[in-house]
């Protein structure tokens, strides 16, 4: 047999058996890290659930920035790195997902004032008040002009508001917020009856 043939040869046996390799064993998806992340998130297991998170991202990060599941993972990610009390973490996600929100759907949409929400309910807990006020406003903004003050959602934001103002010893501002957020709920508790 001549070297050529040899060499033919020994690259025919290693691509079949590269190619069965793969077959039997294909590389993981973004959904096999997502489900594996899920399913260690619903057993508390949440540093398996991260390590998992994070593999997803690394893959959907070739993905186009507009991609749902982008913003899908990067949810996951914060609220894991919130129940660790990873909160600078968190924030890089939430602020990362507030960019992509924004550029996608504009600065006034109401997916954008959740994302603001989140990114102060961050800051709240880390006792950064004053940051937290100004986002849980332009939030509270954003959706009393979008969806009209006696949204469920408005009622939302006025109750994480209203939370941070007692927190700020800001009482009797809060009691207007509860006041507010619970005529609210009231209402549309009236309206499913």
């Amino acid at each position: 047999m001549t070297r050529t043939k040899l060499i033919a040869l020994f690259v025919a046996i290693v691509g079949s058996l590269l190619y069965f390799y793969n077959y039997f064993n294909p590389p993981e998806t973004w959904q096999d890290h997502n489900k594996k992340a899920l399913s260690a998130f619903h057993d508390s297991r949440y540093a398996e659930a991260e390590k998992h998170f994070v593999q997803a991202l690394e893959l959907i990060e070739a993905f186009p920035p507009n991609d749902p599941r982008f913003v899908f993972i990067l949810y996951q990610l914060a609220e894991i790195y919130r129940i660790q009390s990873k909160f600078v973490e968190a924030e890089k996600m939430l602020k990362q997902i507030l960019s992509v929100e924004e550029k996608k759907l504009g600065f006034n949409h109401p997916n954008v004032a959740l994302g603001l929400n989140n990114l102060a309910g961050n800051y709240r807990e880390r006792g950064r008040y004053e940051e937290a006020e100004t986002l849980l406003k332009q939030a509270l903004k954003i959706l009393e002009d979008t969806l009209g003050k006696e949204s469920s959602l408005v009622g939302n934001i006025l109750e994480h508001y209203a939370h941070l103002l007692h927190k700020m010893g800001r009482h009797i501002e809060a009691g207007k917020l509860e006041s507010r957020y619970q005529a609210i709920y009231s209402s549309l508790s009236k309206d499913n009856q």
